[in-house]
């Protein structure tokens, strides 16, 4: 099995600034921003992990200071920044720029294989790159969740932003993601990792990066999820799988 990936660059060198206007995004969505959860043993299959933003009750940011003048986040759901809000223009990511009046850059890594780069600038606009060759932001391989993917750029590449060192040709995405991070992750660039997500933001344990903040919030109204989570592949296909 591969390296997977979700994580976003934000060129704010002020962390708190950036979980500010990502817990306004969540409440303008109807989100209740709520204390740490607590602690608790992560299923395999984890809707967290593996549905869409609206496909869950709970979300959670790791919001932490990367590199001078740099804040990174990881999420669960994993792709939460990188999805619409229902009937939205732009991706939350984008939203967040536009808030805060700032580049960002969001790098996702598919089983090693598939790369998918996202970038925003200042006003919101985002331009998308690569693609994730695993189907699994729908069925349509040339949309990543609501955004078109571009056939004449396949090969994710940076194109708005100044970075174009960081991508060389036949480099596996583990070893972009590795680069990426010693760039801009600063002396928090261990976690810039989906390991985060997981342990932290879905098993609710303590987040001890420097500077780090953890931001949850949790829908109030009936619940959007398919379901709770399952201990195995099996019982997942039984339940899940047959409702698609």
């Amino acid at each position: 099995m591969g390296w997977w990936g979700n994580t976003s660059y934000v060129a704010s060198g002020d962390a708190t600034a950036v979980a500010a206007e990502l817990a306004a995004i969540f409440a303008s969505e109807g989100m209740r921003v709520i204390s740490t959860p607590p602690a608790r043993q992560r299923l395999l299959i984890e809707p967290m992990q593996y549905e869409n933003a609206l496909g869950n009750d709970l979300w959670g940011a790791a919001v932490f200071p990367g590199a001078d003048g740099w804040t990174v986040v990881q999420t669960a759901p994993l792709h939460l920044l990188g999805e619409r809000a229902a009937g939205a223009s732009r991706m939350r990511l984008a939203e967040v720029c536009r808030r805060l009046g700032a580049d960002a850059f969001q790098l996702n890594v598919y089983d090693s294989t598939g790369i998918v780069l996202v970038e925003c600038d200042a006003a919101g606009h985002a331009l998308l790159s690569g693609i994730t060759l695993q189907g699994n932001s729908g069925p349509d391989p040339m949309r990543w969740f609501d955004e078109a993917l571009d056939a004449e750029h396949l090969q994710a590449r940076f194109r708005r932003l100044p970075f174009g060192d960081m991508i060389e040709d036949g480099d596996a995405g583990e070893d972009i993601a590795a680069r990426v991070a010693a760039r801009f992750g600063g002396r928090n660039a261990v976690y810039c990792d989906n390991l985060v997500s997981v342990r932290t933001l879905i098993e609710h344990t303590p987040f001890d990066a420097e500077g780090g903040h953890v931001l949850y919030a949790r829908w109030p109204g009936t619940t959007r999820q398919r379901y709770v989570g399952f201990a195995d592949w099996a019982a997942y296909r039984a339940a899940v799988e047959p409702t698609r």
